[in-house]
């Protein structure tokens, strides 16, 4: 055979290739002397090699093995795929290990870690995935990937509480644009970001209170009811009261009731007090319009109705009158006016006097028609003054004295004295003498 060198001799096909390599080594020490050395002695001796063609082959194809491209990294090829192992000095005393799939024949390779039965997957240290590629995927085909770019800015890292869940075995995450429906939440909303949105029409919020910092009001919708409106598309449809627009209310209990011609803060107003009701009451509206009439107030009333008014003194409310229209006929009605003279206000006496049944009172200037005598106590007595045979205004005087009237009828009595023209100290029987009787002046 000749001696050779190494690099003369002729390859040796895998095929014949079996157990050890017997390789001739170099060794420094003159004490020691040559000997046999092991392939796995030599590990570290090896070439680079490539991703086709590991410096370290573990199979005959010579592609399947160890292999490097740069310092501190280290390729592990295993067909036409594999994964290379790379450090990264990130600073600050931390580094970064990344293992990267490599495939000679795909653009697209997936890592897939499998658990052996009921295994899994662990990290004992911090998990960090880019928003980018932490992507979900169901069986079925839809993926969900998570957005992290809106949870404030810095590097503070925010945490997602999971909720419990106090019914079921699972619960749904709310998104800001799904139509879902929420239970058992309280939601603490900042005013200035809760708007309720209807495509281009937005309503915000507000609770500014000057009076009540700090403090929780409750605000209860009200039972639409059963009332169908114009308004409202269906029965079970309501509208909330605000304080600009023009609205119907139904059904309404409103307490400290305060009316205002408009809502500038120097407006009077009118406040409807309750405080006097003893039970519930019912106040009707005439059809018509008309202006309130107030206790104290002047005003003038037309076209009323009253039933059993009472009236009193301005000074002393115990002093009280009250007509009784018990004697009128049932379905008449009764005018009483007054007169429309100059006498009526005598003087500077503006006040003119009832007459009534019981008092004593004056009259001036009175006409009586058919006037009917009585005395008090005498029930059955009575005289009718009649002037049915008189033709023209006529004056009866009556003497300056205490006297008895003396007619035709009762020309009985004694001692009756005419001063003129018939004289006498006993008058009896019929004396017809009318055209001379004078009743004495």
């Amino acid at each position: 055979m000749g001696t050779r060198k190494i690099s003369q001799l002729e390859t040796i096909s895998d095929a014949n290739l079996s157990g050890e390599a017997i390789l001739p080594v170099v060794v420094s020490d003159p004490l020691i002397p040559n000997r046999k050395a092991k392939i796995n002695q030599l590990f570290k001796g090896l070439a680079q090699g490539t991703k086709e063609s590991p410096g370290l082959c573990f199979d005959l194809d010579r592609d399947s093995g160890l292999y490097q491209n740069a310092y501190d990294q280290l390729g592990i090829a295993f067909g036409d795929g594999g994964f290379y192992c790379t450090r990264i000095d990130n600073g600050n005393s931390s580094t970064s290990l990344y293992i990267t799939a490599v495939d000679d024949v795909a653009n697209n390779t997936d890592i897939v870690l499998a658990p052996k039965g009921t295994g899994a997957v662990k990290v004992t240290g911090n998990f960090l995935i880019s928003d980018q590629t932490f992507i979900l995927e169901d069986a079925q085909g839809p993926k969900a990937r998570f957005e992290v770019s809106n949870v404030g800015t810095g590097t503070n890292t925010r945490i997602f509480t999971l909720p419990a869940i106090t019914s079921g075995n699972g619960t749904t995450v709310v998104g800001a644009d799904t139509q879902q429906t929420l239970t058992n939440k309280t939601l603490l909303i900042d005013e200035d970001n809760f708007v309720l949105v209807d495509g281009t029409e937005e309503a915000i919020f507000q609770i500014n209170w000057p009076t009540t910092a700090g403090a929780r009001r409750s605000y209860f919708l009200p039972d639409a009811g059963t009332v169908t409106t114009t308004a409202e598309p269906t029965a079970t449809a309501s509208t909330l009261l605000d304080t600009k627009s023009e609205q119907t209310t139904l059904n309404k209990t409103i307490v400290d009731l305060k009316l205002a011609a408009n809502a500038e803060t120097a407006t009077n107003y009118a406040i409807f007090n309750t405080s006097a009701l003893t039970a519930n009451r019912i106040l009707t509206v005439p059809d018509l319009s008309l202006t309130f009439v107030g206790t104290t107030t002047t005003q003038t009333l037309s076209n009323k109705s009253y039933e059993n008014a009472i009236f009193t003194d301005n000074t002393d409310t115990t002093k009280k009158v009250s007509f009784n229209l018990a004697n009128v006929n049932t379905s008449t009605s009764e005018v009483f006016r007054f007169p429309n003279t100059d006498g009526l206000n005598r003087g500077a006496d503006t006040y003119n006097m009832l007459i009534t049944e019981k008092s004593a009172a004056e009259l001036f200037n009175k006409s009586l028609n058919n006037p009917v005598v009585k005395s008090t106590g005498n029930v059955s007595g009575q005289v009718t003054l009649s002037a049915e045979g008189i033709t023209g205004p006529r004056v009866i005087k009556f003497p300056d004295a205490d006297a008895t009237l003396l007619s035709t009828e009762n020309v009985t009595v004694d001692d009756v004295t005419f001063g003129a023209g018939i004289g006498a100290n006993n008058l009896t029987g019929l004396t017809r003498q009318q055209q001379f009787f004078y009743s004495g002046f």
